[in-house]
């Protein structure tokens, strides 16, 4: 049998080898089995949640009996839709009832209280004691998940008449206790550069074994808006080759915007409720199915995202707001383009300004990533590291600055001011991608890092330079310089 088939039998994707290494140098706590999938689609809990509660509650279980142990788990805490009234009937005669959701509080200065928000129960106007808010300040901010207990409260304690009598009096988020950013950082040392890429991926939930060298890095790509503060990035690619999944399964700091309506209230400011909107909480915000997408005031829409993307800032009535958000647009296309007329016709009414399209810092050609054809196949068995660790990991780096480093490795000849920022940017991220502790090791890995964000922002240049031939007449120039650090 060769080498690679008895690795494959072992049942992991990842070789024997380096599952081992990936066990040795990171806490048992932090490595979690990818190969495990729960169907869970009618809990509709995130991937990230699904494999906390496998490390939390099979520890000590054999995998066989740990589906059912978790399904005893969330039938008791977590409630199908129709059981909605039950639910909120044993509340109302027994008094209490434990929950376990992704809650929310909005503050209603108008009248004063916090309005805590159930989604699985489709209460909106719920109660929350202060003293919770005290602790867990991120209830404010873009929603927590944890398990929450809740009381029936006629008097409405913490409430006025509009609230519903429904008391949140104990919370408990799910979040890892503690993140040694210094232990993750040695422990990514002992790893080479494309182990490293093979730990990532299978992390994410995909084989490694499916993806070449180029394209472990394009992949990787999609994870740069995470761990850099305010990229602005476009990704077309075939379906399902898991584009958006990606982003709705690794992060509460990420939201999706699927199709539909996005409004400036949604997206910047509430002015009636005066609530801070998505791009003002996330650490990205995610517009998927762009084709599709119709965006509510449209010219004011416009205006507040370019003036965002540029500086960083927005403000929408008397409201200013400074943010790191980084915005990604994703759009389904069947066929790799032969030319920048094809981008033209990727794109919806709204991105066809060019002002708004300069401030795009890279298209990712995902039309060079493979489909996702066979569950058995491309998705990942074997040991890798827990998404919440991932994603913890992803939020804590966007606070380094590796961009002195990432410019270091390009000669810049006839490029604009937006050209250099999108290309340090996208270069600067991957390399806190592949170098945590921000010393760059082998000149493969840069290369190609280099040469696909060049690529990407080409992508946008040459479509500027389709609309814009007296203002964009030269190619981009940038070249790759090795420096050793």
């Amino acid at each position: 049998m060769r080498e690679q088939d008895r690795e494959l039998a072992s049942g992991s994707t990842l070789p024997e080898e380096l599952e081992r290494k990936l066990l040795i140098f990171f806490d048992p706590n932090c490595v979690v089995e990818k190969g495990f999938h729960l169907n869970l689609s009618a809990y509709k809990i995130p991937r990230y949640i699904e494999e906390y509660l496998i490390l939390k509650l099979c520890g000590d279980v054999p995998l066989t009996k740990c589906f059912s142990k978790i399904i005893e788990y969330l039938r008791e805490l977590r409630p199908e839709p129709e059981e909605k009234d039950v639910v909120l009937n044993k509340i109302m005669s027994e008094g209490e009832h434990l929950i376990l959701d992704d809650f929310k509080v909005v503050t209603d200065i108008k009248f004063g209280v916090h309005r805590l928000e159930i989604p699985i129960l489709n209460l909106k106007k719920a109660m929350i004691d202060p003293k919770i808010l005290k602790e867990h300040e991120d209830l404010l901010r873009n929603g927590v998940w944890g398990i929450g207990r809740l009381l029936f409260d006629s008097e409405r304690s913490y409430g006025d008449a509009m609230s519903e009598p429904v008391l949140m009096v104990e919370f408990h988020p799910y979040e890892i206790s503690s993140f040694d950013i210094q232990y993750f950082s040695g422990a990514r040392a002992h790893f080479t550069d494309e182990e490293w890429m093979d730990i990532l991926i299978q992390s994410l939930g995909l084989n490694p074994r499916l993806y070449d060298f180029e394209q472990k890095i394009l992949y990787l790509m999609r994870l740069v808006p995470l761990i850099e503060c305010n990229v602005n990035m476009m990704e077309f690619g075939p379906r399902a080759s898991g584009k958006s999944y990606l982003y709705k399964n690794i992060s509460h700091k990420v939201r999706v915007i699927s199709g539909g309506k996005a409004s400036p209230s949604e997206l910047f400011y509430n002015k009636l409720t005066k609530t801070i909107g998505l791009i003002g909480l996330m650490d990205a915000v995610v517009f998927d199915e762009i084709n599709y997408l119709s965006l509510s005031g449209t010219e004011e829409m416009i205006g507040k995202l370019k003036d965002y993307m540029e500086s960083g800032n927005y403000e929408r009535g008397a409201k200013q707001v400074s943010s790191d958000c980084s915005l990604i647009f994703i759009g389904n296309v069947d066929r790799a383009p032969s030319s920048p007329h094809d981008i033209d016709s990727f794109l919806p009414g709204f991105a066809r300004d060019t002002a708004l399209m300069d401030r795009i810092h890279g298209i990712l050609p995902g039309w060079k990533l493979p489909k996702i054809r066979s569950s058995h196949e491309h998705i990942a068995r074997g040991k890798g590291l827990a998404l919440d660790l991932i994603s913890y990991w992803l939020h804590e780096m966007r606070k380094f600055d590796a961009s002195t480093i990432a410019r270091n490795f390009m000669k810049f000849g006839n490029v604009t001011i937006r050209d250099e920022r999108a290309l340090i940017r996208l270069v600067s991220g991957a390399i806190k991608l592949m170098y945590p502790d921000l010393k760059v090791r082998e000149r493969e890995t840069v290369e190609r890092i280099v040469e696909t964000a060049i690529e990407m922002r080409k992508l946008v240049r040459d479509w500027l330079r389709l609309k814009l031939p007296h203002e964009y007449p030269n190619e981009l120039e940038v070249e790759f310089r090795w420096r050793s650090y």
